[in-house]
């Protein structure tokens, strides 16, 4: 036994017996633990180590044991061998070391470990840590929301809820992560974790809940989606949304806002009517009050509102006017309900707690405590079979009840790529239907990213406004006429979209996550199980959004796109805009995108229900797809009626068939008209048309006007294209459009045969290695242009050329020289170079390496130890000050001043020798701004010697950056006398060690 006692842990002792009882195995340990295994299903299995040997089974609310019998556990078989004791279990092997008592299990069909404890579990009265063997090229995902990371290998993720909602912060937190090497944990608990995925000692994961009670289920599965099946049998399955949440949506506050008059030149002020103007907290500056139906001020009401978004054209389809406020004028929300309904636009409501709500309420926006109540309160009502439930925060099988939306600090480039990574995470830690406030909760004011963020978030799970938070407005016509054009076409896009996504939600229950990485998708690729194309994701198996991450631009204005990956050698991607090819496996660069065009790209071999039974088609070999459909007898566990789809490309022929339609179908929607457009190059030789195995006859149409009028009718047209978008660009698409009239849907049989098909053959042609093509000399590296996440290359002569990194083909690159970006800090690169002309290539170059230097986060000292004099306020810590997030603030309750100097108190693990120290101001405003200070260290921990005294400093969001070279330090104490209004604010104090 191996045992601290300062500090009262000690490691699980030697395996000293089991035995086999009536539903698990009871394990004693030599250090006097008893321990419950069991075995609940085939790839389920529960470690249960209870100190007060009570061994609760139902110890939390988290997981849903009632469902398991005991069968899996009867049919496992157990042997014991001179050191070990093994529990065979289906295909696994449950293995038990003797001494040291570490388990590990063992797949009989691959012949190797899916997990191993490389150490016994670390035990004391504060909590449990559990020591994992990480195999090189083992990947972490999960642990919730947290923004900004989805992949964990490296990192260190905690397991608690932090109230940050920008990078770093725990929005949602699970103690659930899961292994490419085919294994995930859940943690059955509710206390705050750290996982530790070789952070701190590399090749080790390293576990930790502030529970003593070690109750862990082990979740094996041959994939993703097995595992993520597994925790939705624990903890429930995500639930189906009614048709109506994959719409827009707006929240706001139409209890308290108050508005003031001002003109059109403040950079904030908002349209009303035909007047501009702000929000205000000074009553006696309003001239205006928000309400819910006029009852102060029409144009200020939640009503009115909902007139604006019509007059503007924009379908909106739920709304919550009561957000943060919990008010008590049921009468006023009822009659408000009625008016949305009226509308076509399903009414919300807020609130923290669980509470009966108002009439006709449609859904709620809630707490993760009062989901489940609202969940059941909302099914209980007669017309509603789809509740939907909203959560700004949430925890382990929240999915069941609740979707998940959150705001964030709007107006930030950084925002965008910080919450696709969080999106993603929540997405492989169970909670799919995720959501992230347009332009964020508070902040804004820039147009071009609010315009790019309602562009990519179109194709995400839930999209939606959080307004009145903050100074701008949020709302998608609050800019100029170019913009609200650009967001209209966005949500006509998102409407055809609508039978995807409900489709995307059926199969999430299923385990396949909605937006997700590209290692879903191509699973053979390493680089899409880390960070490297982490800006890019999957919606799905058949589109794939790479979104506009920073303002580059090229003269006219279009967004320059660099680093943008396409997987999959054998795969073709188009275009969905343009319908541009593009074959997969390579790295594309120097594309440009106009404002109005967010590149993404379908997958060939893509179906589509482009609405009301208006298949899109892009072929290419075998595919086959099961279409999901909302109908009035749809309800969240029976799903909804589905069309099978499959097309298939062979020796130049297209043969495409749709099922009759599965599962009940009221009688109203029986009788459907079906169309079809299916993406070619050419003018196909012939068309034939089966219906129920007969051939129909079927004219073919000269113009686009005829056809259109046709109930049936054939058309190739050479102008397709998206009609949203026809102002943007001219269609030079060419498709083969097919209408069939109204039959029965659940009866009908449709096959289709088109001879002469040609879809981008010529697209996944090999180039040519030509010997014309003299084979470059090495490219010159500029070292003073290495940074920790980008390089330059340079090139003798002005030419056409390809780039090899790290197995990685980089293509689209001309010219002289090229900078590589938003690579990895420390980070070796192995690189060669080939000249291109056409589909001609020369020999490559030779090999040679880039070494990216080290980030500066590499030399942030961290674990520092702060005191203050002054209060800090609610949900500003001033944990936050050092906590190396800059997403979150520490605040003070009231300003310092000279009577009455803070003092900020910072203390070292150890003696450090530093380099410099910044101070990060607030950057929404320039509240809390320190401008007046002294800066004092200490070496001791005790005296203090003045370093810098008198600094004064502009209120402004800049960062402040104090030299300490050579200053060696376990104390530094700052002074601050002044600050701008009525607190003192920071997002963060950072101490930089010097450079080794």
């Amino acid at each position: 036994m191996i045992q601290n006692t300062q500090t009262n842990k000690h490691q699980l002792g030697a395996l000293t017996g089991a035995s086999k009882c009536e539903n698990y195995y009871e394990l004693h340990f030599a250090t006097g633990e008893i321990a419950h295994f069991y075995i609940l299903a085939n790839g389920i299995f529960r470690l249960l180590l209870d100190p007060t040997q009570e061994f609760n089974e139902n110890r939390t609310e988290l997981i849903q044991l009632a469902q398991f019998d005991h069968s899996a556990f009867e049919r496992s078989q157990v042997r014991a061998t001179n050191d070990s004791l093994i529990i065979h279990s289906d295909k696994y092997q449950i293995i038990w070391a003797q001494n040291p008592a570490v388990i590990s299990i063992f797949d009989e069909t691959l012949h190797h470990n899916r997990m191993h404890q490389s150490l016994p579990l670390e035990l004391s009265n504060d909590g449990t840590t559990e020591f994992l063997a990480e195999n090189k090229n083992e990947f972490f995902y999960g642990g919730g929301l947290q923004n900004g990371y989805f992949s964990h290998k490296g990192h260190r993720i905690v397991i608690k809820h932090d109230q940050i909602t920008g990078k770093g912060g725990v929005i949602m937190p699970v103690p659930f992560f899961w292994s490419n090497a085919g294994y995930g944990e859940l943690r059955n608990t509710n206390q705050p974790g750290i996982y530790d995925f070789g952070k701190s000692t590399p090749g080790t994961t390293i576990l930790t809940h502030q529970d003593k009670i070690f109750d862990c289920f082990y979740l094996l599965g041959s994939n993703p989606q097995e595992i993520l099946q597994h925790y939705y049998t624990l903890t429930g399955k995500p639930i189906m949304l009614p048709e109506y949440a994959f719409g827009l949506g707006h929240i706001g506050d139409f209890c308290t806002t108050l508005w003031q008059p001002s003109k059109a030149q403040e950079r904030n002020a908002c349209k009303i009517g035909n007047n501009y103007y702000i929000r205000t907290k000074d009553q006696d500056a309003a001239s205006g009050k928000a309400s819910l139906n006029g009852e102060e001020n029409y144009q200020f009401s939640a009503r009115a509102m909902i007139d604006q978004y019509h007059a503007q054209h924009f379908p909106l389809s739920w709304f919550i006017p009561n957000y943060a406020v919990q008010t008590n004028n049921v009468h006023a929300l009822e009659f408000f309900n009625d008016y949305a309904l009226n509308q076509d636009v399903q009414p919300g409501f807020w609130h923290q707690s669980e509470t009966e709500l108002p009439a006709k309420t449609a859904f709620t926006f809630t707490d993760a405590q009062s989901a489940n109540h609202d969940a059941k309160q909302l099914q209980g009502e007669s017309h509603l079979t789809q509740p939907m439930v909203l959560a700004g925060s949430g925890s382990t099988g929240m999915q069941k009840s609740a979707a998940l939306i959150f705001g964030d600090i709007g107006g930030n480039w950084d925002n965008i790529t910080t919450q696709i990574a969080g999106m993603l995470g929540a997405n492989l830690s169970g909670q799919p239907l995720v959501g992230a406030a347009i332009d964020g909760l508070q902040g804004g004011g820039n147009a071009q990213i609010n315009v790019r963020d309602f562009e990519w978030k179109s194709f995400t799970p839930l999209l939606f406004y959080f307004d009145d938070q903050g100074d701008f407005c949020k709302n998608p016509f609050a800019y100029n006429k170019k913009i609200t054009e650009i967001n209209l076409a966005y949500l006509k896009l998102r409407q055809h979209l609508t039978n995807y996504l409900c489709t995307l939600n059926k199969q999430a229950r299923d385990g396949e996550p909605i937006m997700r990485p590209l290692f879903s998708d191509f699973p053979d690729e390493k680089a899409n199980y880390t960070s490297q194309f982490g800006n890019e994701f999957m919606l799905g198996h058949n589109i794939l959004v790479a979104p506009i991450t920073n303002g580059r631009e090229d003269e006219q204005g279009n967004s320059r796109k660099d680093n943008l990956y396409l997987p999959g050698k054998k795969s073709m991607w188009i275009d969905l805009f343009t319908g541009k090819k593009y074959a997969g496996g390579k790295v594309y660069n120097n594309l440009l995108f106009p404002l109005w065009h967010l590149p993404v790209f379908v997958k060939s071999g893509s179906i589509f229900d482009w609405g009301k039974r208006n298949f899109l088609l892009y072929p290419q070999e075998q595919s086959e797809t099961v279409i999901y459909n909302n109908t009035a007898s749809a309800n969240s566990e029976n799903g909804a009626s589905f069309t099978r789809i499959s097309s298939q490309v062979k020796n130049e022929q297209l043969r495409v068939t749709i099922e009759p339609v599965a599962e009940e179908v009221p009688d109203a929607f029986k009788e459907q008209p079906t169309e079809l457009t299916i993406m070619c190059d050419s003018y196909p030789d012939r068309v034939t048309i089966k219906i129920n195995d007969q051939i129909v006859p079927v004219q073919e149409y000269g113009s686009i006007d005829a056809f259109n009028h046709a109930h049936e009718g054939i058309f190739y047209n050479v102008n397709y294209g998206l009609d949203e978008f026809r102002q943007y660009q001219k269609n030079k698409q060419s498709a083969l459009q097919i209408k069939l009239a109204k039959r029965d849907i659940t009866t009908t049989k449709i096959e289709i045969s088109v001879h002469n098909m040609q879809y981008g053959k010529n697209v996944l042609v090999h180039e040519i290695t030509s010997g014309v093509l003299p084979s470059p000399k090495l490219p010159a590296v500029d070292s003073s242009k290495i940074s920790a996440h980008s390089f330059e290359l340079a090139w003798p002569h002005n030419s056409a050329v390809q780039i090899e990194i790290n197995n990685l083909l980089y293509v689209g690159i001309t010219g002289k020289n090229f900078a590589f970006h938003e690579l990895t800090p420390n980070t070796r690169y192995i690189i060669r170079m080939r000249y291109v002309i056409g589909n001609k290539v020369s020999e490559w170059s030779d090999l040679f390496g880039v070494i990216t230097k080290h980030a500066a986060k590499d030399y942030a000292i961290e674990n520092i130890k702060v005191d203050c004099n002054y209060a800090s306020k609610e949900n500003h810590p001033l944990s936050y000050l050092t906590d190396l997030k800059l997403a979150s603030e520490w605040q003070t309750e009231q300003s310092p001043s000279h009577e009455q100097p803070l003092e900020l108190t910072f203390t070292f693990e150890k003696v450090e020798k530093l380099s410099r120290m910044v101070y990060v101001p607030r950057n929404i405003d320039h509240k809390g701004a320190p401008l007046a200070l002294a800066i004092a260290v200490s070496s001791d921990g005790v005296n203090f010697t003045t370093y810098a005294d008198n600094l004064h400093w502009k209120p402004d969001t800049k960062n402040k950056v104090v030299g300490m070279r050579d200053v060696r330090a376990q104390k530094v104490r700052l002074t601050i006398y002044q600050s701008s209004q009525e607190m003192l604010a920071a997002r963060e104090v950072i101490f930089f060690r010097a450079k080794r």
